[in-house]
């Protein structure tokens, strides 16, 4: 199996990183495991061949960014990528950014934006947007783990960023960030985000403004880790190495279990074993190898997804 760690360019889609490596691995069975928008850069986590058997796994990780949020305006699509389409005089302190953040860690709902991939009666949001059509969105679940401000400028400025101890920050000697062409001088926060699966940081950014009386949209985005992979793990698409995997097991945030010769035949046989555990349990056979995905309700685990040789 392979995976690996790509740092999106600006300005491609996630599918256009998905169709370059096709071609310079020299297969289609390439798939990803959470879309990042065209403006967005940062951590792509790509599966190739049997290795997309661990998509489903891999895309309910935490996920962390750096955003850059500019008050003001708001726009057609919510973020830089899209016109103007309504303005605020309301221009918030650093303060009262600082005061509304932690509101955050109790949502539980949000509401996609318009511009997005969810589906509503089989037709992609995004889709009809484009075509004028008004169509119903209803607010989906999601969480927010950890929200704080880094810095509040007069306009969007590309900050160096590097890994901490406490996630990654700002950083005078860490690495250059590309931002999209600015819409403008607009007052704009940089903020850290650690999210779970489904949560769109354009949403957060109109709901940020919307709580502080403005206007609000992303004008720029890094996502700095999926689950265990650092930003500083992801090569460039252009020269991906071949060589350069993940080890799926230090990838997979579960647990893991070691399993005998016998026992790693069984499940490979689709057998559950009577092994105490609760939630999603990496199986793991002699010489390290990932047998199965199982969950555990305590009592036994139930096979999920088997690897076979």
């Amino acid at each position: 199996m392979a995976l690996f760690a790509v740092n999106k360019p600006l300005g491609r889609t996630s599918h256009d990183v998905v169709d370059m490596a096709r071609k310079r691995l020299g297969t289609r069975r390439v798939g990803h495991t959470g879309t990042l928008d065209p403006l967005a850069t940062g951590v792509l986590i790509l599966a190739v061949d049997a290795s997309t058997k661990l998509v489903p796994f891999l895309s309910v990780e935490d996920k962390e960014y750096i955003a850059w949020v500019s008050f003001g305006v708001t726009t057609l699509t919510l973020d830089a990528e899209g016109q103007i389409v309504e303005e605020s005089p309301k221009r918030p302190t650093r303060r009262e950014i600082e005061q509304a953040l932690p509101a955050f860690l109790d949502v539980t709902e949000q509401t996609p934006p318009a511009y997005s991939a969810v589906k509503v009666g089989g037709v992609k949001a995004y889709e009809a947007a484009r075509k004028g059509q008004a169509i119903q969105l209803e607010p989906r679940p999601v969480k927010y783990l950890e929200v704080s401000l880094l810095a509040y400028d007069l306009a969007p400025i590309a900050h160096r960023i590097a890994p901490s101890a406490t996630g990654w920050q700002l950083s005078e000697r860490g690495r250059k960030v590309e931002l999209p062409k600015p819409v403008g001088e607009y007052p704009t926060a940089v903020i850290r985000l650690v999210v779970g699966p489904g949560t769109y940081v354009r949403s957060f950014a109109r709901d940020l403004g919307e709580q502080l009386g403005s206007k609000a949209f992303l004008s720029g985005l890094v996502r700095t880790r999926v689950g265990k992979v650092g930003l500083e793990q992801a090569q460039t698409i252009e020269n991906l190495d071949i060589h350069k995997t993940l080890d799926e097991l230090e990838v997979l945030s579960c647990p893991s279990v070691e399993l005998s010769h016998t026992e790693a035949k069984r499940v490979m046989e689709g057998v559950p074993l009577p092994i105490p555990a609760k939630g999603l349990v990496a199986l793991v056979g002699p010489k390290r190898r990932l047998v199965a995905i199982a969950e555990g309700d305590g009592f036994k685990l139930r096979i999920k997804r088997v690897f076979k040789e």
